[in-house]
């Protein structure tokens, strides 16, 4: 029996982090399933365990949110699979759970603001609220983020000015997992850009990082037991890998369009890292870090625009620029052009059809051995699913 709330010391576990290791021996991926879980339960699920490390209910609920939401647009890297990184960095103590984000100085358009090691959901939500204030006021906000944490999937941030009418940008940087071409190591982090903007019916929502594939899609693939194409990543040598866990366990990716990408990533890197105060290029820890406590002060940009500044019929002219796009001619018929936003749109309804997530039994596996460890209830399946597996390039 435990209390949720009162700190769990994970005495029998020096990382969490090394599950992944022994896991991958212990229960080597073969034949890969999908079993559907209730949001409710995996909400519940998440929230016991960030509460059983020492993390308030409100907090809580707010990572229970934005990992819900990524897996519900079928971002699953960045979903509850991030759970078990935000577990060990809390136990490290490499952020702070109790901190609050304060700004460091402000105008009526921007704010510098010091994240304070606290939680990445926290500095987020904290610094594009306050830029959808500005924008009220001054037509637009921009406010500038150090000393953050690895915040999640960037489009959450963007749908907070979203539903505001704004439109939103948000901007990350990264510990180096991104090479550049022609190089063996990583130099830059797999930074990562959203952007969107709302029309009368569509919307536009683009959530990339600069890299091929980021390291969430490739977990997910070995969870899937799937291999990866071997543009999307190369193992110590430098050299391009089409297992996953070699990649995993390498952190090096290719960049999205070679030089283009890196160039991308890098500037970047100049606004969040070197602008801000932060950390930047090899000057930002690893996740992977075995030190016992490594502030990863990550630097980031929140950006929300008033679009009704400059015109009262914004939205009407988006929603003729989406349809422009969604209604050009296709090579195949049966696959239609498709704007930002549109596959996780189908995701989220796969969803809703479902009435649940689906989640490989992999993961689960995974999350049962940390239910252990932290003495909470495990998740509780809906059923099982035979879910026809997606290859990596549909």
């Amino acid at each position: 029996m435990f209390t949720l709330g009162r700190r769990f010391p994970l005495s029998n576990v020096q990382n969490i982090r090394n599950i992944f290791t022994w896991f991958s021996r212990k229960f080597p991926v073969e034949a890969p399933q999908t079993t559907l879980v209730f949001v409710e339960e995996v909400r519940r699920f998440i929230q016991e365990c960030v509460c059983r490390v020492g993390v308030s209910q409100k907090k809580s609920r707010s990572i229970a949110d934005f990992l819900l939401a990524a897996d519900y647009r079928g971002v699953n890297g960045s979903g509850l699979n991030r759970l078990e990184m935000y577990l060990n960095d809390i136990h490290k103590r490499n952020v702070n759970i109790e901190a609050e984000p304060s700004v460091i100085k402000e105008t009526a358009s921007f704010a510098h603001v010091n994240g304070n090691s606290a939680l990445g959901v926290t500095v987020g939500n904290f610094c594009i609220d306050l830029a959808v204030e500005k924008a009220r006021n001054a037509g637009i906000g921009l406010v500038v983020a150090k000393q953050s944490h690895h915040f999640g999937m960037a489009a959450w941030y963007v749908s907070r000015a979203m539903a505001h009418g704004y439109i939103g940008l948000v901007l990350s940087n990264g510990p180096p997992q991104l090479m550049s071409p022609g190089v063996q190591t990583s130099s830059l982090g797999a930074n990562c850009i959203a952007f969107g903007a709302k029309g009368l019916h569509t919307h536009f929502l683009l959530d990339i990082a600069m890299s091929v594939k980021d390291i969430g899609a490739i977990e997910w693939a070995y969870l899937l037991g799937e291999g990866i194409p071997d543009s999307w990543a190369a193992d110590k040598r430098g050299l391009p890998t089409s297992v996953a866990d070699v990649a995993i366990c390498a952190q090096r990716l290719f960049p999205a369009g070679e030089h283009k990408g890196y160039c991308m990533a890098a500037m970047i890197d100049l606004l969040c890292g070197v602008m801000s105060g932060a950390g930047y290029s090899t000057h930002i820890p690893s996740s992977w870090s075995d030190s016992k406590s490594t502030n990863s002060n990550l630097g980031q940009i929140y950006i929300a625009i008033d679009p009704q500044f400059f015109l009262p019929d914004f939205e009407e002219r988006l929603e003729d620029f989406n349809q422009t796009i969604k209604y050009s001619c296709p090579i195949d018929e049966l696959d239609p052009v498709k704007i930002p936003g549109d596959i996780e749109k189908q995701h989220m309804q796969y969803v809703r059809d479902l009435r649940a997530l689906p989640y490989p039994n992999a993961l689960l596996m995974k999350y049962q051995v940390i239910a252990d460890l932290l003495c909470v209830k495990p998740i509780q399946v809906a059923f099982n699913y035979p879910e026809k597996t997606k290859h990596y390039s549909e």
